[in-house]
């Protein structure tokens, strides 16, 4: 009991030194301008999208006479507008009803952000975490380290850090969604828009860790930020390329896209919260998973 204490005392501490550490940097820096700027340009386009459709509706009513008619299309256009969400909902819950209902209870605006921030994320963490370990091992820093706390305590100190550095920046994302659909948006809830971003912002932190796995492994393979990058990069876009491969092939082999981060994305939308959160402990049991086996090396590496 004693040591197991002391080794999530340690994680602990060195998480949130890690973090302040991180925070600091120029990469941290890039990320969250990399991310915000992501936000803004999803929700500047949603934003677009919206005015073109409401225009293209008002030109259409506008050329009509009666009042009537008027009415009908105005209604038709609401209907089709409505039919195609439904659709494109379908078709981003991979064909599941279900999902695609749950879907439907977040704000388009919301939605859009989310998914979105969840199809960028592998590849912003990749490019800003590839030296979780690898960076330390290059300087030769992990020793001293290594002399207060266990390698195992290290890299989960680590994770921690990088998973609470994505859960703040996601937090600043959702600034450009509110101020932006606040500006331009008639009749913009955002108090609503505000409580589906904050339903949201969970699911961002847990993907990460998802993702950060991989990378994780990666950067405990090699010594080399440089190597650490390119193998982190490698490493996510196989697991993709497996991902996509898994959707058209049948059982059993189709099974193998839970062994890659991006299977897990549309199951946390899903309307049942049990579903939802085995599906973040399957995203925390396939981070422990990659983790442990780029582990396998650095445990035994010497310093």
């Amino acid at each position: 009991m004693a040591a197991s204490s002391t080794f999530w005392r340690d994680a602990w501490l060195i998480a949130g030194f890690d973090l302040r550490e991180s925070i600091r940097t120029r990469r941290a820096l890039v990320l969250a301008l990399l991310y915000l700027l992501v936000a803004s340009i999803t929700s500047y386009i949603y934003v677009e999208v919206v005015k073109l459709a409401q225009e293209a509706t008002a030109e259409v009513i506008a050329g009509i006479s009666d009042t009537g008619e008027k009415v009908a299309a105005a209604a038709a256009a609401g209907a089709a507008q409505g039919a195609g969400y439904t659709g494109l909902l379908y078709v981003i819950a991979g064909g599941d009803q279900q999902i695609a209902g749950h879907l439907a209870t977040y704000p388009p605006m919301v939605l859009v952000f989310a998914w979105f921030s969840l199809g960028a994320l592998p590849w912003l963490i990749s490019l800003t975490s590839y030296d979780l370990i690898a960076g330390d091992l290059h300087l030769r820093t992990v020793r001293f380290v290594a002399l207060r706390a266990t390698r195992g305590a290290f890299v989960l100190g680590k994770l921690l850090s990088q998973v609470l550095l994505v859960a703040l920046i996601a937090g600043l994302g959702m600034l450009p969604v509110l101020l932006i659909g606040g500006a331009y948006l008639p009749g913009f809830d955002v108090l609503d828009c505000l409580l589906a971003l904050l339903r949201a912002w969970p699911i961002l932190a847990l993907f990460a860790f998802a993702v950060l796995g991989p990378v994780a492994c990666a950067s405990q393979l090699v010594r080399g930020p440089g190597a650490a990058r390119f193998l982190a990069i490698f490493f996510l876009f196989v697991l993709w390329i497996v991902g996509v491969w898994a959707l058209f092939t049948p059982a059993p082999l189709s099974l193998l896209r839970w062994l890659t981060p991006f299977a897990y994305k549309t199951q946390f939308f899903h309307p049942d919260l049990l579903h939802r959160l085995m599906n973040a402990a399957g995203c925390v049991a396939l981070c422990a998973g990659y983790a442990w086996i780029g582990f396998q090396v650095f445990r035994r590496r010497d310093l």
